[in-house]
């Protein structure tokens, strides 16, 4: 497959699909990507008299938690959550908003690192329900544990665009194995599926040696085939969480 024009369709579909739209002081930047309700999601954005750019979702998305019922406040593990998946996409919280700061310079990476948070905030609230009794990664983790299978985590990598990118795991290049990235996908939709690919093939192309992407589905939820024969068309191993024990060679070194 060539890397190198995918990416390139990839952007060009990108630009193409975002609009931008004049909204009192800020700029409103509509993108391709779907939240949980399949709506847009949208980044408003400012320029300061200094040059500085303002982002912030407008709270969009955590109040979109709250009202469905999660509480940050009461759960620490939710709270610590939430603080990780912004302190790994260099966002801010104020009041309910997701915030950030850019330059003219970095604008295009903060805008897709902020996407990136966005949707991840979202798939929080697959956590709300009370019979969820612990976090998909946590449980992945607990997998690769009781298995003594070696790994480091939240390992993050800068793309050839520029953008940086967090997997959940990464398992180092052995003799017999090369070096293998892992992303855990809470629940699978189109939006998060194509982002997952992009960033990977971004990803890839700044690899010096060969690597390769498995992505940990939680199948509890719905996984569509289509998803599936996605991820496999640009060489990404998808693996049903229900199915780990019977692909162990994939993660053993």
């Amino acid at each position: 497959m060539n890397i190198s024009e995918m990416l390139d369709e990839y952007t060009s579909w990108l630009r193409k699909e975002i609009t931008v739209t004049k909204f009192g002081e800020y700029q409103e930047l509509t993108t391709p990507y779907l939240d949980r309700y399949n709506d847009y999601l949208q980044i408003y954005v400012r320029q300061e008299p200094d040059g500085k750019i303002i982002m912030t979702d407008d709270g969009h998305i955590i109040s979109n938690l709250i009202s469905a019922g999660m509480s940050l406040k009461s759960s620490p593990k939710r709270r610590q959550m939430l603080d990780r998946i912004l302190r790994n996409f260099s966002m801010e919280q104020k009041g309910d908003e997701i915030t950030t700061f850019a330059t003219i310079e970095d604008f295009s990476k903060k805008k897709h690192l902020m996407m990136q948070a966005m949707l991840a905030v979202d798939d929080m609230f697959e956590l709300s329900a009370e019979n969820v009794k612990d976090f998909f990664v946590e449980d992945i983790e607990t997998f690769f544990n009781a298995n003594e299978i070696f790994f480091s985590r939240d390992f993050s990598l800068t793309g050839k665009t520029g953008s940086i990118y967090t997997y959940d795991f990464h398992f180092q290049r052995t003799k017999e194995r090369p070096e293998r990235f892992c992303k855990a996908l809470n629940k699978v939709n189109e939006s998060k599926r194509n982002m997952t690919i992009f960033n990977w093939i971004d990803t890839l192309e700044q690899r010096k040696e060969k690597s390769e992407l498995i992505v940990m589905l939680n199948d509890e939820n719905n996984i569509n085939d289509v998803d599936i024969r996605a991820f496999e068309n640009y060489s990404i191993k998808p693996v049903r969480f229900s199915e780990r024990q019977n692909n162990l060679n994939i993660f053993a070194a």
